[in-house]
């Protein structure tokens, strides 16, 4: 039996075969998860923020979107997973203040966006995703078939 790891903010996490991997409070932030489906690899980050604009390298592996990706694409490769197999989903990127913030402009917005441009950069396919609105989200990626189920919290 697998384990069910846990992750926070700012985190990633890897797993093989029947772990389960899930975060919570998920609002403008994006949860990405990839899939090796040929060695049942895979893993999730819970990325903060689009950019890192300081330029200094993070204290955390998932605060900043690219920086997520690039570790959780190393951490899956280090347990046996090969890039040309990934398959990502992501889910998040809200817009939690709608009041405050134009839409195309929110931190959640510009979280999916960044996202998407990275993953296309590194030749990842974006198979699915659940990005927008304005509620919160729980994530539950299951490495045993590369099913990621999704609770919306209203």
């Amino acid at each position: 039996m697998g384990k069910e790891i846990s992750v926070k903010t700012a985190e990633l996490a890897v797993g093989h075969n029947d772990d389960i991997l899930k975060t919570g409070s998920v609002g403008s932030c994006v949860v990405i998860t990839l899939y090796d489906p040929k060695a049942k690899v895979g893993g999730l980050a819970h990325a903060m923020l689009p950019h890192n604009k300081k330029g200094e390298p993070s204290t955390s592996p998932a605060k900043y979107v690219s920086e997520a990706i690039d570790n959780l694409v190393a951490g899956i490769e280090e347990i046996g997973g090969d890039r040309k197999h990934f398959v990502a989903k992501l889910v998040g990127g809200a817009t939690m203040f709608q009041r405050l913030t134009e839409n195309k402009h929110s931190i959640g917005n510009m979280n999916a966006e960044v996202s998407r441009e990275h993953l296309q950069k590194l030749g990842i396919r974006l198979d699915k995703e659940d990005t927008g609105g304005s509620s919160g989200k729980m994530v539950e990626f299951h490495l045993t078939n590369g099913v990621v189920n999704v609770t919306t919290k209203l």
